[in-house]
């Protein structure tokens, strides 16, 4: 197949810091980070997703972004990896493929809760990344329940979504150095703001 080359440039922070998606609505997070810019590129090459994304922190703290997407393997819960996305529904035939936390769906406990690693930016730092998603989707959701809306069938459209993380108030006196990720919380979805790329079409 002819590689299909769909550019989406995500629009940049308002004043504000909140991002323009799409017409259909896209997952913003509670938190408002003031100077985090955030660009993606999606193509569709034959049998994948190849997203690319940049980060920039230009607000005056550090910022936490999720990097990393634990996975299971043989029924147990292994360590996040930076290859592994969420896979969700976003509404309609558009699927959210991601990196971040989700708050704890109600009346729900776990033996073991999944935790997201991130990569730490400094005021001024940036980042850049490059994953590959198989086509066609396949759903990964950190959760079993309706909380987190079940991936369409077919998937027409997808968004691309990365978490980042404001931890001033989960860590007043500073994150600890031997702390690198943290676990899916209402606290953590409270810290966070989601920035998403706009649709495109998939095939």
């Amino acid at each position: 197949m002819t590689t299909t080359r769909l550019m989406l440039l995500a629009s940049l922070l308002t004043a504000g810091g909140l991002v323009m998606g799409g017409c259909a609505k896209v997952p913003e997070g509670e938190q408002e980070i003031e100077g985090v810019r955030f660009e993606s590129e999606i193509v569709t090459a034959g049998d994948a997703l190849e997203i690319s994304y940049r980060v920039v922190n230009d607000a005056d703290t550090d910022v936490y972004v999720v990097d990393s997407v634990p996975t299971y393997a043989n029924g147990a819960l292994q360590p996040a990896s930076a290859d592994t996305v969420y896979v969700l529904g976003s509404g309609g035939s558009r699927a959210e493929v991601s990196k971040r936390v989700f708050a704890l769906p109600e009346d729900k406990s776990f033996a073991q809760m999944p935790a997201v690693g991130w990569a730490k930016l400094a005021s001024g730092e940036e980042m850049k990344r490059n994953i590959s998603v198989p086509l066609p989707l396949e759903e990964y959701r950190p959760f079993t329940d309706d909380s987190v809306p079940d991936l369409p069938d077919p998937v027409e459209e997808v968004i691309f979504c990365v978490g980042v993380l404001d931890l001033r108030d989960l860590y007043p006196k500073g994150v600890p150095a031997e702390v690198t990720g943290l676990a899916h919380s209402d606290s953590a979805a409270e810290s966070q703001q989601i920035f998403c790329s706009n649709s495109a079409a998939v095939g």
